[in-house]
């Protein structure tokens, strides 16, 4: 009898196992097939440990576009090397720093620009800015892909892309972090690249439309129809759900956020 109840509970358990429901994964409005290949690039001017490239980027308005970023490698070692991914905030921009910080120990780091800008301010060929008003504003289903976070998140997994191809690169081990907008586009490239092997937003969120500063403001002065639109395409809660890699969020008791 103490055998049967035994088995009885593990064919139980073997059950509710196999029926336990796993979240479907969102895409939204990218391309991912497209987005996991190496950008095209293109490489500049070397200082120490780092060294500016400039990668493919979405078309933005029917023309094409290039990003602008950091890449930082270790000194010591022949690798291949783990590797970070490294998201500006708001008013942020690619920190050559935040690159040369991380490669001093031990990775390679990329730390791309998400506003269209170059070392030197506005690119000619850049995507988007990163202004309110850029990030929240009335479109279409079919303007979608022109919209700030559609070319943010593009940029940040093309960045993955590019540096899973480096022979430096260990491509196993890649990982992202992100500040406060960019630990908002942490939050959505985890749920979307299962390349990355950690994840880690400072200030990430989600279900913005629920409870944020942008709730009665940005939000509130876009149509109905295209706030609906933004949330089920742009909030992170929409792709936390897909996540598949240990994630690990640092937030501050009193972001007023």
């Amino acid at each position: 009898m103490k055998h049967f109840v035994t088995l009885f509970l593990v064919v139980l358990l073997a059950a509710g196992c196999t029926s336990i429901r796993t979240a479907k994964r969102q895409t939204g409005p990218w391309d991912m097939a497209a987005l996991k290949q190496a950008p095209a690039a293109e490489w500049g001017e070397r200082t120490g440990l780092v060294q500016e490239v400039y990668y493919q980027g979405e078309p933005y308005r029917g023309k094409a576009t290039r990003v602008f970023a950091y890449l930082g490698r270790p000194a010591v070692g022949k690798g291949p090397f783990p590797a970070m991914v490294l998201v500006h905030g708001g008013g942020g921009k690619a920190f050559r720093e935040w690159a040369e910080h991380w490669a001093s120990r031990g990775y390679v780091a990329l730390a791309m620009d998400t506003a269209g800008c170059g070392p030197d301010g506005p690119l000619p060929d850049g995507g988007p800015d990163q202004a309110d008003t850029t990030k929240f504003r009335d479109f279409t289903d079919g303007e979608a892909r022109d919209m700030w976070t559609y070319h943010a998140v593009s940029a940040v997994i093309r960045g993955v892309s590019l540096m899973a191809a480096l022979p430096e690169v260990d491509h196993r081990r890649i990982g992202i972090t992100g500040i406060s907008w960019g630990g908002y586009l942490t939050c959505i490239v985890a749920g979307l690249d299962h390349r990355l092997k950690v994840a880690v937003p400072v200030y990430g969120c989600g279900f913005l439309g629920r409870d944020s500063c942008w709730k009665a403001t940005s939000l509130a002065r876009m149509s109905p129809v295209s706030r609906d639109r933004w949330l089920r395409d742009f909030d992170p809660a929409r792709y936390l759900g897909g996540v598949n890699c240990p994630i690990l969020f640092l937030n501050g008791s009193n972001d007023f956020a």
